[in-house]
C-alpha cells in the first residue's frame, strides 16, 4: 500500500522524487491521520 501512495504522489507532483514521496507519506502516518495495518491470514 505504501508504493501505491507513493506512486500516486510521484505522479501528481512532477518534481518529486523517492525521497519527497516518502517524507509527504511519513506525515500523515507521524501525525496519527494515517494508520498502517498489517493483515496476515493463516
Amino acid at each position: 500500500m505504501r508504493e501505491a501512495f507513493r506512486t500516486l504522489f510521484r505522479e501528481h507532483m512532477s518534481d518529486a522524487d523517492e525521497t519527497a514521496a516518502e517524507r509527504w507519506l511519513d506525515g500523515p502516518v507521524r501525525d496519527g491521520r494515517y494508520i498502517e495495518d498489517v493483515y496476515a491470514a493463516g
